[in-house]
């Protein structure tokens, strides 16, 4: 059982308990932006205070990946049995032992602790998200409007604070283990206040028929559909665009540029903003320009900020890098989860296909990096993400709702006739494939 504070579970909530937990869900993705910044804003101290170089960082964080993995295994399974209040209530005290054990492990300079307490941040952080997105589901369900990017961008907001917050403790040479307490005990009252006003009803279901397995188990089939595995590799490059800037841009900051770990925080600070800044319209973009377009142009702009960070000569190029390199990296995770869900009848099943790509580049995409950091300087080492840049430009009408995928419209409207066309995409839209007013393209 976990308290309620006035906010018993109900299947019928009222517009005022919609809007509360609408308040609640926002809060709790803003809650884990912060804590997840908290720990990325000390990299550059916890890789001096552990004594490691690039490889054995990347060594170390991949413990993370694979705290990630093993909570994906069990999380449908402990949903359903458990229900989605009680993960979000125990994993708020999970992600304090965490945190608090990455704090203690720079402290007393323990490589195996911090690999411990890295595991069981990325295994909380796992079940946080899956939990608090199913309500983030249900909210948006409620409200009937597509609103799920604004939680998206309260996680970046999350981010933002906690990267300042990260900024004035390192400023004042405060160690990480006393920033890592500070903000997580902090965090923590906040999240155990408000899982019962964002959970409306967050019961176990004991219909679920979710085991072990995760979404690799869910997804099995979807892997054969050629569609699914384009949209999958999307997500692959978004996520190592993502990924790479999170884990290596303060550290090449200190270390490519001379910079102290502050300055580095901040640079980091600039690419979230530029990235929450478009993610939060995101809705209005897409619909503008269509999934495909909106894809390219942000893959052009992460080429041309990780380009122009890559060779940047001064700092002083560094912040423009920083929001052309965000300003492209906010909509591609987005996109292929909105691309993977165009078809109600499958949605979760190929959500979770999509999810797995993810997965495994968390797996992959530090250990690349920080390889090859000992051959090339940090900042060569971050000139990766042009791959992912292009996969996405290639790849990107692998999210049209339709099945044209590397077929252009017009060389379709040759082929069936624009009428066809026009009638055919009508009729996908009005079946639910996609968003009322959203270009399939």
């Amino acid at each position: 059982m976990t308290p309620a504070f006035g906010h018993p579970s109900t299947t019928t909530p009222d517009a005022s308990r919609v809007r509360g937990a609408r308040i609640g869900v926002l809060a709790l993705f803003g809650s884990l932006g912060l804590l997840t910044a908290t720990f990325l804003s000390r990299v550059p101290s916890m890789r001096d205070l552990l004594d490691v170089s690039p490889s054995g960082l990347a060594l170390l964080l991949i413990s993370g990946a694979f705290g990630a993995l093993a909570a994906l295994l069990v999380t449908g399974w402990a949903a359903g049995r458990f229900g989605t209040r009680a993960l979000l209530w125990w994993s708020s005290f999970s992600y304090l032992v965490a945190i608090a054990a990455v704090g203690v492990a720079t402290e007393v300079a323990s490589r195996p602790l911090f690999a411990a307490g890295y595991f069981l941040v990325s295994f909380s952080f796992a079940f946080t998200n899956v939990a608090m997105n199913a309500e983030a589901a249900n909210v948006e369900r409620r409200v009937g409007r597509a609103i799920m990017p604004q939680f998206h961008a309260a996680f970046s907001v999350g981010m933002a604070v906690g990267l300042g917050v990260g900024v004035l403790f390192s400023h004042g040479g405060v160690a990480p283990i006393w920033h890592f307490l500070a903000v997580g005990t902090l965090v923590t009252g906040l999240r155990l206040y408000v899982v019962p006003l964002s959970t409306m009803d967050g019961r176990p279901d004991p219909d679920a028929s979710a085991g072990l397995g995760g979404p690799f188990a869910t997804a099995k089939a979807e892997y054969k559909d050629r569609r699914v595995v384009l949209v999958g590799l999307i997500v692959f490059a978004a996520s190592m665009t993502e990924m790479i800037a999170a884990q290596w841009l303060p550290l090449s900051v200190v270390d490519d540029f001379g910079q102290p770990e502050a300055i580095g925080d901040l640079l980091y600070w600039v690419f979230v903003i530029a990235m929450v800044s478009v993610r939060w319209f995101g809705s209005h973009v897409i619909d503008r320009l269509g999934r495909v377009v909106s894809l390219r142009t942000s893959a052009v702009l992460v080429a041309a900020g990780v380009l122009l960070y890559g060779f940047a000569p001064s700092i002083a190029f560094v912040p423009v890098a920083a929001v052309l390199w965000g300003m492209g990296a906010a909509l591609g995770a987005p996109i292929g989860f909105s691309a993977a869900a165009d078809d109600p009848r499958r949605a979760a099943a190929r959500m979770a296909a999509v999810a797995s790509f993810s997965t495994v580049a968390g797996l992959v995409v530090p250990q690349l990096v920080g390889h090859l950091a000992e051959v090339v300087p940090l900042q060569k080492a971050i000139l990766l993400v042009v791959l992912a840049a292009i996969t996405t430009f290639l790849l990107a009408r692998a999210v049209r709702a339709d099945a044209r995928l590397f077929r252009s419209r017009r060389a379709q409207e040759r082929l069936v006739g624009s009428a066809v066309l026009a009638a055919d995409e009508l009729s996908a839209s009005s079946g639910g494939d996609t968003a009322p007013g959203r270009d399939p393209r």
